[in-house]
């Protein structure tokens, strides 16, 4: 039976699956093949930028949500059963894996757009630009979060994987 729990935890958790792939598909359209001569240079990334990070700032807080919800949760929410005891490692590892590049993300977003080399206002919080920080320390934090993009995909297509396989 569908409880409001189990339905509850299922939305939280589409909802989060489709902002994710939003963003990690939004940013690179929106800064790349959207002409910039619209808005101008500056106005077109500020906009992109904090668009990406308001999306990112909401995702987070819908993946605490989740976490708490379930761990708060009295109902036992129902789950897939694991095969065997290897196949609950790999579930509680992909499952760890997706978390921490989460929050991996997270943490190297807000460094990223704390450090930006133009002005940007997130959620209404005003962030000056940072020129020195943004060529010294901006590149080194990219790249981590570049990194943990690829990461994420990755993990994304074996948790889908194996979903699939232990749903046949």
């Amino acid at each position: 039976m569908l409880t409001k729990s189990y339905l509850t935890d299922r939305l939280i958790h589409w909802i989060s699956a489709i902002l994710l792939v939003f963003m990690l598909m939004n940013l690179s359209t929106q800064l790349h093949n959207i002409n910039w001569d619209i808005k101008g240079q500056l106005l077109h990334r500020q906009d992109a930028v904090e668009a990406h990070a308001e999306v990112g700032l909401l995702l987070i807080a819908l993946t605490i949500a989740r976490l708490l919800f379930t761990w708060l949760n009295k109902a036992k929410l129902k789950r897939m059963a694991p095969r065997s005891k290897k196949h609950a490692l790999m579930i509680k590892g992909t499952h760890t894996a997706l978390y921490v590049c989460l929050i991996g993300l997270a943490i190297t977003g807000l460094a990223m757009i704390n450090h930006y080399e133009i002005p940007l206002t997130v959620l209404g919080v005003e962030l000056p630009p940072e020129i020195v920080a943004f060529y010294d320390f901006f590149p080194k934090v990219h790249q981590i979060h570049m990194l943990l993009k690829q990461a994420i995909w990755w993990l994304l297509g074996i948790h889908i994987v194996g979903v699939v396989m232990a749903r046949r």
